[in-house]
């Protein structure tokens, strides 16, 4: 079994229900703008270090568990 990885389309969805841009959550969480931008790609998104990650669920009001993609075992 794989680790789970970010979800970006789900990151991004997590960001506009809390009514931020990017830039104000890039902001608010200390880092650039496209790194928030690269979090939330719908191709191979970055994977955002523990200590953002968890500021990031807690800026946002979400689980981890709600930002996280679980791939299928099928590909292994």
């Amino acid at each position: 079994m794989r680790s789970a990885s970010v979800n970006g389309p789900a990151v991004k969805r997590a960001r506009e229900m809390a009514g931020l841009t990017q830039g104000e959550l890039a902001a608010t969480l200390g880092v650039d703008r496209s790194t928030v931008g690269h979090w939330e790609s719908t191709r191979r998104p970055d994977e955002p270090s523990a200590p953002n990650f968890k500021r990031l669920c807690k800026v946002l009001r979400v689980k981890a568990a709600d930002l996280l993609a679980v791939p299928s075992d099928k590909a292994a």
